[in-house]
C-alpha cells in the first residue's frame, strides 16, 4: 500500500543510492568500476527505501535509526553480492570455471574479497549516517503525512 512514508524513503534512499555509487568507485580495482553500478545503487536504493525503511516509518525517530541501519545495511549486501555475481557470470562465459559448484562458491569468495576491501571507516560512517538519514526522512514524512 503506498504512503508518503514509504514514498519518502524510496526517493530518499534513492539519492542515498546514488552516494553509495559514487563512493564506491574507488574501492575498484584502478578505480574503473562496472558501468552499471550507479545506476544499481540507486535501484537498490529505491527498493530498500520502499520495502525496508517506508514500510516500518511512522514508529518513532529513535526507531527510525534501527530502520535506517538495516536499509543501509541491506543496500550494501544487495550491492556487493549483485557485482560480485556479474563478475561470476563474465567468468563463467570466458569458461574459467571447471563446474556449476566452483561458479556458485566463486560469487561468495568474491563477496567476501570486495567486502573486506570496503572496511574503510570513512565509508562505514558515510553508509551508517546516510542510512539514519534516509530514514529520518521517511519518519518525518510519514508522521506529517499518515
Amino acid at each position: 500500500m503506498p504512503t508518503a512514508g514509504r514514498l519518502a524513503g524510496a526517493i530518499a534512499y534513492a539519492i542515498y543510492g546514488w552516494y553509495v555509487g559514487i563512493i564506491l568507485i574507488p574501492f575498484f580495482p584502478e578505480g574503473v568500476a562496472p558501468a552499471f553500478l550507479i545506476p544499481l545503487c540507486i535501484a537498490i536504493g529505491v527498493l530498500c527505501g520502499w520495502k525496508i525503511v517506508g514500510a516500518r516509518a511512522n514508529r518513532g525517530y529513535y526507531a527510525a535509526i534501527g530502520h535506517g541501519l538495516t536499509g543501509a545495511f541491506a543496500l550494501s549486501f544487495w550491492v556487493i553480492f549483485l557485482v560480485s555475481f556479474h563478475r561470476m557470470i563474465r567468468n563463467a562465459l570466458r569458461r574459467f570455471y571447471d563446474g556449476t559448484m566452483e561458479a556458485v562458491v566463486d560469487v561468495f569468495s568474491q563477496m567476501l574479497e570486495f567486502g573486506q576491501g570496503l572496511l574503510d571507516v570513512n565509508f562505514i560512517a558515510s553508509v551508517a549516517i546516510g542510512g539514519i538519514i534516509g530514514a529520518w526522512v521517511a519518519e518525518y514524512f510519514a508522521k506529517r503525512y499518515p
